[in-house]
């Protein structure tokens, strides 16, 4: 079956949902905006886990990572299927990350986000992050002098 074409508009709402989703850990409705297949390329999750289950996951392990999580919107396109969004993610590093304990600091960094959509619900989503930065932030890398 060929897929409906949601609105611009609905698909563009359907990404920030997600976004949300990592800021407040409220997962109530991703069924609503997340595909059954869902996938984030960057989940540490090896589980092949999909869906708000995969999702869930993500969501958690950021959370548990960083504490006022907050990503701000700085541009957004959308054709098609297909939704782009710049955004600056910051927050503060307060729980385990990547095998690295908490340091208290605090972090911005910005990322590119590629989604794809099918019938409206976010089928992939394929985040392109300044680590380096992030990670200087966060001293957990210091060039040698």
């Amino acid at each position: 079956m060929a897929p409906h074409k949601p609105s611009r508009a609905h698909s563009i709402a359907n990404v920030r949902r997600i976004f949300k989703a990592f800021e407040t850990g409220d997962l109530r409705d991703a069924a609503n905006y997340v595909h059954p297949e869902y996938f984030n390329r960057e989940s540490d999750d090896r589980s092949n886990a999909r869906g708000p289950d995969e999702l869930a996951h993500s969501v958690a392990w950021l959370r548990g990572a960083f504490s006022e999580l907050k990503f701000e919107e700085q541009d957004v396109v959308c054709s098609g299927d297909k939704v782009a969004v710049r955004v600056v993610m910051s927050g503060c590093h307060t729980g385990d990350f990547i095998g690295h304990a908490a340091t208290g600091r605090r972090f911005a960094a910005e990322q590119v986000h590629l989604f794809s959509l099918w019938n409206g619900k976010i089928l992939s989503h394929h985040p392109v992050s300044d680590d380096l930065a992030m990670h200087r932030q966060l001293g957990l890398f210091s060039p040698k002098e």
